[in-house]
């Protein structure tokens, strides 16, 4: 599995995206996953995780073994951020690695608790500050040891909000961790009305008997997600032959149920337009994707892939509305034990969203004991995570 961690500016934005494998890299790929082929060769794969070139956002890599600073890397350094880290940063090559990488444009970032390296400190310019076990004393401690370091430094594991703005406020410069999946709830804060509306036209999607006109006035009363739509369905995603003009002719030709179906994903893609937004909409894409991928591959799975879908693109409903996902939930048409399953229950559906949750993190003796306890191929697992990914990052764009 090759997972895609958003870091973000001071803004928000997202400034790039780490990328983590569930095994070491390596430059030749026997046995493992080979670096230089992913950055150099198989740009293919990046395009899977949405990562394009020429879109302005860097790749983080992190480089632990001697071997791969002795790569003939040919392309895309502009867009790369080597973190270089463990046994890499003691070697005699990193120098002259840390040199060609800014030769051809690149940067060279280096952990705060790493190794010693002393060499390549003055090639530096990010500094990774992981804040995992680590007390605010900690933390306004390793800022005062860089007061002096004219590069950036990048904050990782932040669990929350309120470490972010704490990180943000000692001066760092870019932040990554689990925080960004998690509602700002502040006490007393209201919907907006356009948020509102958007939760009315999912539970009225979801209504278990929903006619062919009905679907049509749900849909044509909210005037974006009628051209949103639409908009879709013809997009290259469908290959359809011939234009579709009007709600009425796609329910005819998609079927009443489709097309419930994906006004509901577009729906949900369209509560939050900001770049935080657009990460958790791709998110709940790309998690909706692989657990219905999982359930037609899994025999021992009781649930439909349909059911799946839901599971996942739900899953992230919280953090788009900022809301508690109890509330979120409140009135849209799901099984109750789907409900309990997103609002955190030890059922099959929260066991599928906390292997889910370790994946992105990167912990996969976790991850990879609750797919065995499935009966889930890990192996097949990961395509089925790399295929979902792919699609999720072809999707977006047409919904926008």
């Amino acid at each position: 599995m090759i997972v895609r961690r958003p870091i973000f500016k001071r803004d928000r934005s997202v400034w790039g995206y780490e990328l983590v494998s569930d095994k070491p890299w390596s430059s030749d790929g026997v046995g493992t996953v080979s670096l230089k082929r992913l950055v150099s060769g198989q740009l293919e794969k990046l395009a899977a995780l949405g990562v394009g070139p020429g879109d302005g956002k860097k790749l983080f890599l992190n480089i632990d073994s001697e071997d791969l600073l002795h790569d003939a890397w040919s392309r895309k350094w502009d867009q790369c951020v080597f973190g270089i880290c463990g046994g890499a940063v003691c070697s005699q090559a990193c120098s002259g690695f840390a040199d060609r990488a800014h030769e051809l444009g690149g940067s060279v970032a280096l952990e705060a608790d790493g190794p010693s390296g002393a060499a390549v400190m003055d090639k530096c310019d990010i500094i990774k500050v992981s804040l995992a076990g680590k007390t605010p004393a900690d933390i306004v401690g390793i800022r005062k040891r860089y007061k002096e370091f004219s590069g950036k430094l990048l904050a990782t594991d932040i669990p929350d909000w309120e470490t972010f703005e704490g990180t943000k406020a000692l001066g760092f410069h870019y932040f990554q961790g689990p925080f960004f999946v998690e509602p700002r709830i502040e006490k007393g804060a209201k919907l907006q009305p356009s948020m509102v509306s958007k939760l009315q036209l999912l539970r009225e999607l979801g209504a278990p008997v929903c006619e062919m006109q009905e679907l049509a006035r749900i849909i044509a009363s909210d005037v974006s997600l009628s051209y949103r739509i639409l908009q879709y369905i013809n997009s290259a995603s469908f290959g359809l032959k011939n234009k579709i003009k009007s709600i009425q002719q796609a329910i005819s030709l998609l079927g009443l149920d489709e097309l419930k179906h994906w006004a509901t994903v577009v729906t949900m893609t369209d509560l939050d337009s900001t770049p935080n937004g657009e990460e958790l909409a791709y998110m709940a894409l790309q998690r909706a994707r692989f657990l219905s991928g999982l359930a037609s591959t899994i025999k021992a799975c009781r649930h439909t892939p349909e059911t799946m879908f839901l599971l996942g693109l739900f899953s992230m409903l919280d953090a788009l509305l900022d809301h508690p996902m109890e509330k979120a939930l409140e009135g849209i048409p799901l099984a109750i034990d789907l409900k309990e399953g997103l609002c955190g229950a030890d059922n099959e559906y929260g066991d599928c969203l906390r292997m889910l949750a370790a994946v992105e993190r990167g912990d996969w003796e976790m991850a990879n004991g609750l797919l065995s306890r499935y009966g889930a191929c890990v192996t097949k697992a990961a395509t089925e995570y790399l295929k979902a990914s792919r699609w999720a990052a072809r999707q977006l764009p047409n919904m926008k």
